[in-house]
């Protein structure tokens, strides 16, 4: 073999032992949805699909869960290594959610909405939430909110009717006028608006009437933050890349997604991605970057769970979720 034969040879077995080397690196790291894949959760399948974990190191996979409560558990347990958390959820989980910190906020806005239609209740205002029939659960600390959130706008949160039904049939309850109103995530409206055709479906969005509180954001445990500060911050950088491009490429983000989770239909996708702008992109998320949170705010949404939720046992703090220095030196802004 000619010399030069034998250098490529070399430089070839090199590179090759270098890539398996760099491969033999990438760092596992399971992260769990607040619910099934939908399209509101395009983000993350972005980050994924146009490589930003595994330009961190990162060997990223994404699991669904039944919602909030099962994510939190499996995050504590160890099922996952970090979370799609529900901070209102965790405050009211009490001590069993206490080891669970949030390293960076996704919804600077609550998505919580009062479902209604026109013609029908057409809730727009506060006000009219005063004796309004209202499809929820009695076991969710869902309707404390709504009475939290009456009481702030000097309505009585006593006359709200809480109607208990199944989460997967108040969508065709109201439909069908059985029940005047429903509690549902603002990212429901593109498949509510499927389902109603004779009427148009309202959204009182909570966030846009003076509930200012924090809702879904990055969460791990304390146990895994100390040992793993470095995947922390990758994994928030290049998922933060993904909240970015998704909300800014709508269309190209739904596709990625559907790479992932096919059974979803790509045009809701794309809405629930629009939607996703009201409750992620801030003026202060405009300035200081996606994942961005303040003590001032939690200590808001801290307490505002603390007073208007039944919380057996100890109490959780502002203090103990919440542990800054995780966010990107350089802030991920919205495009």
């Amino acid at each position: 073999m000619s010399m030069f034969r034998r250098l490529v040879a070399m430089a070839l077995g090199t590179g090759l032992t270098l890539g398996s080397a760099a491969q033999a690196q990438e760092r596992d790291v399971k992260f769990v949805l607040d619910f099934i894949s939908l399209g509101r959760h395009a983000p993350w399948y972005v980050a994924l699909g146009k490589g930003y974990y595994k330009e961190e190191g990162l060997n990223v996979s994404i699991q669904p869960s039944k919602g909030t409560a099962d994510a939190i558990r499996a995050v504590v347990s160890g099922i996952a290594d970090i979370g799609f958390i529900d901070i209102p959820s965790l405050v009211a989980s009490g001590a069993a959610g206490g080891a669970i910190k949030i390293v960076a906020v996704n919804y600077q806005k609550p998505p919580y909405c009062v479902f209604s239609l026109d013609p029908g209740a057409n809730i727009t205002e506060p006000k009219q939430m005063a004796g309004l029939e209202f499809g929820s659960s009695t076991s969710s600390f869902l309707p404390r909110i709504m009475q939290a959130f009456m009481a702030m706008h000097g309505v009585d949160g006593k006359t709200l009717k809480v109607v208990n039904i199944d989460g997967a049939a108040r969508v065709p309850m109201l439909a069908a006028r059985k029940v005047a109103s429903v509690d549902q995530f603002i990212m429901s409206e593109p498949s509510i608006r499927r389902a109603v055709t004779d009427a148009k479906p309202k959204c009182l969005f909570l966030g846009d009437h003076g509930l200012e509180i924090y809702s879904n954001s990055i969460g791990t445990t304390e146990e895994y933050l100390t040992k793993n500060p470095e995947v922390v911050k990758k994994f928030v950088r290049a998922s933060l890349r993904g909240w970015q491009f998704a909300l800014a490429n709508p269309e190209e983000s739904a596709k990625i997604q559907l790479q992932y989770v096919k059974a979803l239909n790509p045009e809701i996708v794309v809405d629930e991605i629009n939607i996703l702008k009201r409750v992620a992109i801030t003026p202060e998320v405009q300035k200081n970057g996606f994942g961005i949170m303040s003590m001032a705010t939690m200590k808001k949404t801290v307490d505002f769970i603390n007073d208007n939720v039944e919380i057996t046992g100890e109490k959780l703090t502002a203090e103990q979720i919440m542990r800054p220095g995780y966010l990107p030196e350089k802030p991920v802004l919205p495009q």
